[in-house]
């Protein structure tokens, strides 16, 4: 009796810690294949801590769709207990590749936020390292008991579940890139109103401020315009609550002309008028081949009286030339941080639209609107 209860309370323990699993890694898949620019990005970050900055982005693009690929296939088969045997072993040398790596980020903080679940959660190193213990010790458990876990599927469809899964993946993850991301996580997504995110990131009360003091095991916490309490009270610390996380993230959002040295932001943010933004990060490696579409907007703004202005981290002379030789470009740049920008829009180059202050819409180098598509989208925004 206790041994038929012992595997029972198994057999529900190795479940709870497969669908535990494939929730995890079907959620951290489909958030890397939704945004790839983001992973590319972090791995950028990681390859330039152990200094191998000249790694070629189109391999670290190769790189971040085949990781995407990779956890959300193993949550397809650990959800529906697919070849049991074989995803259970490349669950647990996974966690263990993760597990070391994190424990190294956790050590020596090469990267603030290791990236796993992209922009959707955001989590201290620590938290992650935590993460990856409990899920490896789950992936073990699992693993050993491979033969309890339940099979969801008949053979017959399982082939199928599997060929879909890993073919809509990788899909996905290449819709994304051409299209940006379908769920914007990030502060700056469409619809953001960057002019209150400025004036909010400006205010003092962007953090609510607690001053603590204890006696006698009684705590006691004060605003900073309270009267200091009288001297039996002894001060412990100061409590800073971050009130708006978005306003924080947008308030290294900068521009600045380069010709008179002047932040231009407010100019730009409280233009009522349609105001395009084309972002560039790097001038130096972005994407050339879309720049016929941008020369003809950027006429066609001209033609309107709309404000254009070409943000770019590239703030020397020689990148503006190089980039102004290639594609005959006539519009000024501005200039903003590199971080920012990349994340602002997710593409090089990439056009963003302001209307009020107001992020309206948003396209990537793939994806750049004709004329009678950008009209149709004032249209649909002049009121």
């Amino acid at each position: 009796m206790t041994r038929k209860i012992s595997q029972k309370t198994t057999k529900i323990l190795v479940n709870v810690c497969s669908m535990i699993l494939a929730c995890t890694f079907l959620f951290s898949g489909f958030v890397k294949a939704n945004d790839p620019y983001g992973t590319v990005y972090k791995m950028q970050d990681y390859l330039a801590s152990v200094g191998m900055y000249d790694t070629p982005e189109y391999l670290v693009i190769i790189a971040a769709i085949m990781l995407a690929f990779v956890e959300f296939t193993m949550g397809v088969y650990l959800l529906f207990g697919i070849d049991r045997k074989r995803s259970s072993w490349l669950t647990v040398a996974f966690m263990t590749v993760m597990t070391l790596i994190t424990i190294y980020i956790y050590i020596y903080n090469p990267v603030s936020d290791c990236g796993c679940f992209g922009d959707a959660i955001i989590l201290s190193n620590g938290a992650t390292l935590l993460k990856n213990i409990v899920l490896l010790a789950m992936a073990v458990y699992v693993m050993r008991n491979k033969d309890m876990q339940l099979e969801l599927l008949r053979s017959g469809v399982k082939w199928l579940v599997s060929t879909a899964s890993m073919t809509g993946i990788v899909v996905f993850a290449i819709w994304c890139i051409i299209k940006l991301p379908l769920i914007d996580f990030r502060p700056f997504k469409v619809g953001t109103d960057l002019r209150a995110l400025h004036e909010a990131a400006s205010n003092p009360d962007l953090f609510d401020i607690k001053i603590v003091y204890e006696r006698n095991g009684e705590t006691l916490e004060l605003s900073p315009e309270d009267d200091d309490p009288d001297s039996t009270w002894q001060y412990v610390e100061t409590k800073r609550t971050l009130t708006n996380s978005e306003a924080l993230q947008t308030s290294s959002f900068y521009i600045n002309d380069p010709e008179s040295g002047d932040e231009i932001t407010e100019d730009v943010l409280y233009d009522d008028s349609f105001v395009f933004l084309l972002v560039i990060p790097n001038l130096n490696n972005a994407d050339e081949s879309c720049v016929d579409k941008v020369d003809e907007i950027y006429d066609y703004t001209q033609e309107e009286g709309f404000a254009f202005y070409c943000l770019t981290a590239s703030a020397d002379s020689e990148s503006q030339v190089y980039w102004n030789d290639h594609t005959g470009a006539d519009y000024p740049f501005y200039i903003s941080d590199e971080r920012v920008l990349k994340t602002v829009v997710r593409a090089s180059p990439g056009l963003v639209l302001l209307k009020d202050g107001k992020i309206i819409s948003k396209w990537g180098n793939y994806s750049l609107p004709t004329l009678n598509e950008l009209k149709e989208t004032l249209k649909q925004h002049n009121v």
